[in-house]
């Protein structure tokens, strides 16, 4: 895609851009580059970075918001966020934005690909500015420029072609990243889970292929080998639970397509089989683990756990009782987040104010004490999850306080009236949550469904606007 240049290479920019683009190196990249990324963050755009000015400017507008972000410690009031080091940081970024919009205005290959890679660093910038819709519009646009360049035969250079929602091509995301297109595709397919778990209803589709289960447990494997396998492992069952199939929730077994029941069964075998596998490494290794390595493994452990129960309730699951049957599942997550967050000492924090737990984008504990606190109806385990969600800090567009206030809220919408051990009704229990956050008010914006009646077809909506 782009020719290599050595990182010795004397950095073309003011002494203040030196400064940041050798920061961004060593404080901005470990926050950003997930467990199988290093490949993009530490090696491509480090490099094209020191030849591509748009590139170069996109890192360091992300490199200033970043070290204005630790200054602040991620507070986000009015007068936190009005300082010059922001505003800079936004003047740069819009300035690379400008720029590679001029250079778009003549199409050719190597101008699709330079917007390609600004895409990440754009998303990740709109993304740590707490403006998580455009973050979704930068990546998305990216990664679908890099799957139809994927397709284009050797020498075509239409990859400039608008991108048409019927398009049907697929990029095949390998389990271990053969060249630089591969890394791309990695980190790409990483946004679009967040975003999955977050609001978006389908994920990119891509051509994946879990390997055999291990015959033996992988005791032996590397941090990095193991941080790669749960990544595949997590891109894999997100292209079956946002896709067609979770259509089939409410309908009979026997109205489904044998061959979705047949991939989601083999699926659910394959994820099963592969997390009792990677067990074995953190029992012989959790005594050498740092701290960092610690909650991102559990984090990436949590996430597939909770992306399966959802794969298994994808068929003729209508009933949110179906969620009981993983109240042991549920009580073990916690429990496994207790001990962590005891362990590490993090405190609870409110929302928006003083962070003591370092940004990260990777995907971690958030979502899966959300989706427990939504989907238990056991009195203790989701009020344990709450509680969690408010040490869990900040993970990309998750943050962990702010979704404890929206948590806590489902909790007493469906236990309103009900007295202390009693069963959480069909009827009280709600199905899905559409959500959206609005930082500058303090307010969480929110749709709850709950089932009218056992056809699962007709549905009550609760609206509501929470502020916090």
């Amino acid at each position: 895609m782009f020719q290599p240049n050595s990182l010795s290479k004397p950095f073309q920019g003011t002494i203040q851009e030196r400064r940041i683009f050798h920061r961004f190196q060593y404080c901005t990249v470990p926050a950003f580059a997930g467990g199988s990324e290093s490949g993009f963050w530490t090696k491509l755009v480090l490099q094209v970075g020191q030849a591509e000015p748009i590139v170069r400017n996109a890192i360091i507008a992300l490199g200033t918001l970043h070290e204005d972000y630790q200054e602040r410690r991620g507070k986000y009031t009015p007068k936190a966020i009005e300082g010059d080091s922001r505003w800079h940081a936004l003047n740069l970024y819009g300035g690379a934005l400008h720029q590679l919009n001029q250079k778009l205005d003549v199409p050719s290959e190597t101008n699709a690909r330079l917007a390609i890679i600004a895409s990440i660093l754009f998303a990740c910038f709109e993304v740590l500015n707490r403006n998580n819709m455009a973050a979704v519009t930068h990546y998305q646009e990216g990664m679908r420029a890099l799957i139809r360049e994927m397709n284009l035969p050797e020498g075509d250079e239409s990859s400039m072609t608008p991108y048409s929602p019927r398009q049907q091509a697929k990029a095949r995301f390998r389990e271990i990243p053969q060249d630089e297109v591969d890394e791309i595709l990695r980190v790409f397919a990483r946004y679009d889970i967040q975003a999955c778990t977050f609001s978006k209803d389908r994920a990119e589709p891509l051509l994946t292929h879990v390997g055999q289960v291990p015959r033996v447990l992988p005791t032996n494997l590397s941090l990095s080998q193991v941080c790669n396998h749960l990544d595949n492992l997590l891109v894999s069952v997100y292209q079956l639970v946002k896709s067609d199939l979770r259509m089939y929730r409410y309908w009979k077994a026997d109205s489904v397509p044998i061959e979705w029941q047949v991939q989601r069964r083999e699926a659910v075998g394959v994820f099963d089989s592969w997390m009792d596998a990677l067990e074995g490494f953190f029992q012989s290794h959790a005594t050498n683990l740092s701290p960092a390595d610690i909650r991102s493994l559990l984090g990436l452990r949590l996430q597939i756990k909770t992306a399966v129960m959802m794969l298994k309730t994808c068929i003729d699951c209508g009933p949110e009782t179906t969620f009981d049957a993983f109240t042991d599942g549920f009580e073990d997550m916690v429990s496994k987040v207790e001990q962590m967050t005891t362990a590490l000492r993090m405190p609870e924090a409110p929302p928006l104010e003083v962070e003591f737990i370092p940004f990260t984008m990777e995907l971690g504990i958030v979502h899966p004490l959300f989706f427990i606190a939504c989907k238990c109806r056991d009195r203790d385990i989701r009020r344990r999850a709450v509680g969690q969600l408010k040490r869990a800090g900040r993970e990309g567009v998750w943050e962990g306080p702010i979704m404890a206030v929206l948590a806590q809220r489902i909790v007493d919408l469906e236990e309103e009236g009900l007295s202390e051990g009693e069963e959480v009704p069909e009827t009280n229990r709600i199905h899905e949550i559409r959500k959206d956050v609005n930082y500058d008010s303090r307010q969480i914006r929110f749709e709850a469904t709950r089932a009218s009646d056992m056809t699962w077809k007709n549905f009550s909506v609760h609206r509501e606007v929470l502020g916090f």
